[in-house]
């Protein structure tokens, strides 16, 4: 027993930490002592493994050692700071102020609605006075309402209903609703004349006016007024230009269906006297005068007007006012007759058409003022609108294609009786026409000839001698 104790009191134990005493001590500057400047995490995990070390090698940890070493120790979150109260709050306004701030917004509200209300009360204004002044513009037309009967003086003098007397066909003629065929007369009186005479105002422009729409293009025929034709509630041909005095516009129109086997959608007519202010409200035209014609051109100002400018210049490009303009289309005695005089008036019109769109639009608007009053027509207004503002602008080109009728090769011309005449081959015509104005050709009623026409074997057609060979360019 002695033995034992004494041995006992030979005996060392590792010293504990009464705060942990489940952890084992390591001794300063041993091998598996703690690293006190990593993070706290890593020193506990490394604690652990340590003391699982020193227990598996027998190395004495010394705790108090580890209980000083420098661990990091979390840090509580600070505290927020107060609240300003004067942050962020709206500054104190008295009664006034807020009343002062409420007017100025109501002033600010008056003045914008003040200045909308301008400017719609100027939009409206205008729009109202483009509407009124449009009016005002087409109101200066003069429309012409087809009479329920329309009437004609046949060739026993009788006065005859037009729908008694229209022949019938067969074939029914080639329609296009985006093309627009209108029939242009020249005249030197308005008033048509049933006199027992037969004797009244003749055309001396025919003129054919073809609007397509699809392809922004307008094209001309002009029919010389010396083509001998037959016509409604006459057994024998004459020239064409009489069925005006015999009927007006309407016995023209149909004269026109008749010979062409087209159908024309309406008619406008200027009197030649007023020709010369139409002229003149687009600055005069231009036009390539030669001595002769203008010699002639002179005859014809001197005839028609007192006091009349005469035309002194010729060539190319020669500037002519209304008056010469007219002198100058009217003109059928030099040259190749009325052949050439419908080159010149076309001549005239192209020009015409040229420097009309040349023109700003307050310069259309005052030219459309003097050219309007001057016409006559069928046309509705609502068209005659939308030709105007609709289908001019949208022209692809302001050059024509015409055709002459009769064409080269299709006519004989000459005294027969007593008087001068063009003899022409209708029927050889109508595929050209077809063509021209429709890009084809159909089946369509032959049209009885004049005498001394040539026969159709001795005239051109389509299969050997083309339309563009017969075109021109005004």
């Amino acid at each position: 027993m002695d033995d034992f104790n004494n041995n006992q009191n030979e005996l060392s134990f590792p010293e504990t930490n009464n705060n942990n005493g489940n952890m084992p001590a390591v001794r300063p500057g041993s091998a598996n002592a703690l690293d006190n400047n990593a993070p706290k995490d890593e020193l506990l995990e490394q604690s652990f493994e340590e003391s699982s070390l020193a227990e598996a090698s027998g190395d004495t940890i010394n705790l108090a050692e580890l209980h000083q070493a420098d661990i990091p120790v979390r840090k509580e979150p600070s505290a927020v700071p107060p609240v300003d109260p004067t942050v962020g709050a709206l500054p104190y306004k008295s009664k006034h102020d807020m009343y002062e701030e409420k007017r100025k917004k109501r002033i600010k509200k008056r003045i914008i609605f003040g200045v909308i209300a301008g400017i719609l009360g100027v939009v409206v204004g205008v729009i109202c006075f483009a509407y009124w002044y449009k009016n005002y513009l087409f109101n200066k037309v003069t429309y012409v309402t087809d009479a329920a009967v329309i009437t004609i003086v046949d060739e026993s003098g009788n006065t005859v209903a037009l729908s008694d007397v229209t022949e019938t066909t067969e074939f029914e003629v080639i329609e296009d609703e985006k093309i627009v065929n209108i029939l242009l007369i020249g005249i030197d009186s308005r008033s048509k004349n049933y006199a027992s005479s037969e004797k009244g105002s003749r055309s001396d422009v025919i003129m054919i006016m073809s609007l397509d729409s699809k392809n922004g293009t307008i094209k001309l025929i002009s029919i010389a007024r010396d083509s001998y034709a037959y016509f409604p509630g006459y057994s024998y041909a004459q020239k064409i230009n009489a069925a005006m005095s015999y009927g007006g516009p309407e016995l023209l129109v149909e004269a026109v269906q008749n010979q062409l086997r087209i159908d024309i959608d309406g008619y406008a007519y200027v009197n030649f006297y007023n020709m010369a202010k139409v002229i003149d409200a687009v600055g005069g035209v231009y036009c390539n005068v030669t001595s002769a014609e203008a010699s002639i051109a002179n005859t014809y100002i001197n005839e028609l007007y007192d006091n009349a400018t005469p035309i002194t210049s010729t060539g190319d490009g020669t500037w002519l006012n209304g008056i010469q303009a007219v002198g100058y289309a009217r003109n059928r005695y030099s040259g190749d007759g009325d052949y050439e005089r419908m080159s010149r008036q076309e001549e005239v019109l192209q020009s015409l058409l040229k420097q009309f769109m040349a023109l700003d639009s307050a310069g259309k608007l005052a030219a459309m003022d003097d050219i309007l009053e001057c016409i006559v027509t069928n046309v509705p207004q609502e068209d005659i609108e939308k030709y105007a503002f609709d289908f001019l602008p949208s022209l692809k080109s302001l050059d024509m294609q015409y055709l002459q009728l009769p064409m080269d090769g299709f006519f004989n011309c000459g005294m027969y009786g007593d008087e001068w005449s063009i003899r022409q081959n209708w029927n050889a015509e109508i595929p050209y026409v077809q063509m021209f104005l429709y890009g084809e050709t159909t089946d369509f009623d032959e049209v009885t000839l004049p005498k001394h026409a040539p026969s159709d074997s001795k005239c051109p057609t389509l299969d050997d001698t083309p339309l563009e060979d017969l075109l021109k360019v005004a």
